[in-house]
């Protein structure tokens, strides 16, 4: 089975299988050194008991990333037939769930063509104008400049303009950057 990574479709999906997973294993090895150590010393004043309990700090760990892709949603696969019949050779990204300070924000699918950025919001409770603002800061920190963002919540206005932007020929040389920062802050 190959690992899909961040930015494909249906990353968020494989991604909340494998923390379910290290999640589960880390606690079940936690609890097997504790067991271990009790059952060969008779009582948990042991030294096993402590490597036990400080086990459970990745553990931990684990189960807040298991959480976050627990709540977050993907790409459903009907806006994904929808989106690749209009993308063509467009550089996508998937999956997307941006946090910030304030919120946090799902964008099923992005793409960037002269130099625009543009996502769809499936959400309706979505706020696209703290998103922009969000990605367009990110964009600052970053060096990335003249970069247009918008975040859309309509399907069909969505669609219409990565038909335009696919009709575009322009040559971009911020392309790996921007699809790069978006991955970077994205779970």
């Amino acid at each position: 089975m190959q690992r899909i990574k961040k930015g494909q479709y249906g990353y968020i999906k494989s991604q909340r299988k494998i923390e379910i997973i290290k999640t589960l294993s880390l606690f079940l090895l936690s609890l097997a050194i504790y067991l271990g150590g009790y059952i060969t010393t008779g009582t948990n004043k042991n030294l096993l008991t402590i490597v036990a309990i400080l086990g459970c700090l990745p553990a931990s760990k684990c189960a807040v990333n298991m959480i976050m892709f627990l709540r977050a949603r993907g790409c459903s696969e009907e806006l994904y037939q929808k989106v690749s019949a209009h993308t063509g050779t467009l550089p996508c990204l998937y999956d997307n769930v941006l946090t910030s300070y304030e919120s946090t924000f799902e964008i099923p699918h992005m793409v960037f063509c002269g130099n625009n950025l543009i996502g769809i919001a499936v959400n309706p409770k979505c706020k696209t104008a703290a998103c922009e603002k969000h990605l367009q800061a990110m964009c600052a920190q970053n060096s990335i400049r003249d970069v247009n963002i918008k975040i859309f919540q309509d399907i069909p206005k969505y669609l219409n303009r990565l038909d335009q932007l696919r009709e575009l020929s322009v040559e971009d040389t911020q392309t790996e950057a921007v699809l790069s920062l978006v991955k970077a802050i994205s779970i």
